[in-house]
């Protein structure tokens, strides 16, 4: 009980905060073109600033490439699982069967993840292993996102443009921030005081800004005739994905800080931008809205029950 107790502990501020968001927004205090604006944001400045800060003030001595292998290769699994199994349900829509899949492998990890970390771990998570997670993890996330939407897209002979997928990796700002961070570190540029000072400021508003955007943005408008398929899309992202990937985790002898990492990485409810992607890349971005918000409230109860078991069984400190 006292475990579990801990989880809600940990995730409970992540929650009030988004329900702020999500009030705040039903109340018509915050509309639309706020939530454009201020994940502008978050999106071009204040995340990409925290990596840039975290990243160019810690101390970084390898890349770890078992962690990075194990990250990629979990990404990979969860994508070819959320396939057969959606195929398993013979999805005729292929809009459907690429938001499905998108959903079922795409973690919120920057926006929700960040916040349950410094939780766990009193604002110091291993800066070398979340930079396995942003460079390797996330960008993996990108590339499958536009290979699976545009594969799956309404018209089945549209091409995949290699130059295209490039082309959003560089112009990512996470991606920046985190190659620049590094820049900085290995080479050990120094930072005028004041500009470092500026760039911390800016970054703390990161975390409480994007939860409150997230929040804002929850749909609770429900389809029926789709809830098995969204319950089921949200079950691998927060339940099936960690119950498979962190046990596998614990064999390949990894660090409890690893584990811990992996965990909120593989459990965190699906991102806010499946939306985005899917509804720009001429896919179901309706039913993705569904099933992120139906991943939020699954991880309610997921998260403290994961957290609890990965207290009980020593596997986060």
């Amino acid at each position: 009980m006292s475990n579990l107790l801990m989880g809600f502990n940990i995730v409970s501020p992540v929650f009030i905060v988004l329900l702020l968001g999500y009030f705040a927004k039903q109340k018509g205090y915050i509309d639309d073109n706020f939530v454009d604006r201020g994940t502008w944001l978050v999106f071009y400045m204040a995340l990409p600033f925290k990596l840039f800060y975290d990243i160019k003030n810690a101390r970084i001595e390898s890349l770890h490439p078992k962690y990075v292998a194990y990250i990629l290769l979990g990404v990979i699994f969860v994508i070819f699982l959320a396939l057969i199994i959606g195929k398993s349900f013979r999805i005729k829509d292929r809009k459907k069967l690429s938001a499905f899949v998108h959903c079922a492998y795409r973690s919120n990890f920057v926006y929700v993840g960040f916040p349950i970390l410094d939780i766990i771990y009193n604002g110091a998570p291993s800066m070398e292993h979340m930079i396995v997670i942003i460079a390797f993890g996330l960008t993996l996330y990108n590339i499958s996102a536009i290979v699976l939407l545009t594969y799956y897209s309404e018209s089945e002979d549209k091409s995949i443009s290699i130059s295209n997928i490039l082309l959003k990796i560089i112009k990512n700002p996470m991606i920046a921030g985190v190659v620049f961070g590094a820049i900085f570190n290995f080479l050990h540029i120094p930072v005028y005081q004041g500009v470092d000072k500026a760039i911390e400021m800016v970054a703390k508003i990161s975390t409480p800004m994007s939860l409150i955007l997230i929040g804002a943005s929850l749909n609770f408008e429900s389809s029926k005739s789709d809830f098995k398929l969204m319950f089921t899309s949200a079950f691998i992202k927060t339940v099936l994905a960690p119950l498979i990937l962190v046990p596998i985790g614990v064999k390949l002898g990894f660090t409890n800080m690893e584990l811990g990492i992996a965990y909120v990485f593989w459990a965190t409810p699906c991102a806010a931008n499946c939306f985005i992607f899917t509804k720009q890349m001429n896919s179901d971005h309706e039913f993705a809205s569904k099933v992120i918000t139906l991943s939020f409230i699954m991880s309610i109860i997921t998260y403290p029950l994961g957290i609890s078991l990965m207290n009980y069984f020593n596997l986060l400190h």
